[in-house]
């Protein structure tokens, strides 16, 4: 197994943190870990402040006596949730002096770890010539070496048709798990793919990775682009003029894939390979609701 995705403080980062998912899941299996969910549970599991839409007959009247707040009792279920991961495996992936590749993998497997930490399943699939499941979520609880392993094995690959993984990810795991998409988006499909994962009825958030070299391009004169994808090249200067429109249109798309997830109901959060790990996770991962 190809060793060093996880950094050092990666497993601890992955321990302190569990998935704080909004929906119910039937899960691919009878479950072993008791999960919080509204309503149904046997055992009771916490409070959370009271939403509108919220049932009424949730809210601990007691409570509300006492402290004048409305909270809703939460029940634990027994059930465990799915999380998969879906890994962009890309050529376009594969660029930048800290591989945007690398960096993926190395978030996937800390959101696996978080997941197994807190006895759930984790399982990978990359997208490629279709969707290729690297590992499947088993019911023996996946190690997370085994998924450490299994991230090593990706590779980033010429045939790359991500609308139709999208399709196999939603006919194979639709409404039965909790999904990251790790990704850089620099495809044109990318709005079919956010599309599809927005139908599938799973709870998904959208990790978008770029390097620091396509949001803050060093380059200056004359140079080739080289298309990571086509291998077509584009000789261009370089001068500022450029690298203004350049980093105009990257706010633009930035924009146009952030405002788009949010109309489908998508968590994102870009994750530069350089960017802080932890106050990813911590922070924005957490503050989104999808972390706690």
């Amino acid at each position: 197994m190809k060793a060093g995705i996880l950094l050092p403080g990666d497993r601890e980062l992955a321990s302190s943190l569990g998935l704080a998912t909004r929906r119910r899941y039937a899960g691919l299996a009878a479950g072993e870990q008791r999960s919080p969910a509204v309503g149904g549970g046997i055992e009771f599991a916490d409070y959370r402040e009271y939403l509108p839409g919220d049932d009424p007959r949730a809210v601990d009247w007691a409570v509300y006596r006492r402290l004048r707040r409305l909270l809703v009792r939460i029940c634990a279920e027994e059930r465990e949730l799915t999380l998969m991961i879906l890994l962009d495996a890309s050529r376009s992936m594969d660029h930048g002096e800290t591989g945007k590749l690398a960096h993926a993998k190395r978030l996937a497997c800390i959101l696996a770890g978080i997941a197994i930490g807190g006895g759930n399943r984790a399982g990978l699939c990359s997208l490629g010539p279709g969707l290729v499941e690297a590992l499947g979520p088993e019911r023996g609880k996946t190690s997370l070496e085994a998924f450490e392993g299994a991230c090593a094995r990706v590779q980033p690959l010429a045939d790359f048709r991500p609308a139709e993984a999208l399709d196999g990810f939603v006919a194979r795991y639709g409404r039965r798990c909790v999904a990251v998409l790790i990704s850089d988006l620099m495809f044109p499909e990318w709005p079919q793919v956010l599309g599809a994962l927005a139908s599938s009825g799973c709870e998904a958030q959208v990790l978008q990775v770029l390097s620091r070299d396509e949001l803050e391009p060093a380059v200056r004169g004359e140079t080739t682009f080289v298309d990571a994808e086509t291998m077509g090249e584009a000789p261009i200067h370089a001068d500022s003029g450029t690298l203004e429109r350049y980093a105009n249109e990257l706010e633009s798309f930035l924009g146009s894939v952030r405002r788009s997830c949010g109309g489908l109901g998508l968590g994102w959060a870009l994750a530069p390979t350089d960017g802080d790990v932890s106050r990813l996770f911590r922070d924005e991962l957490c503050e989104g609701g999808f972390l706690c």
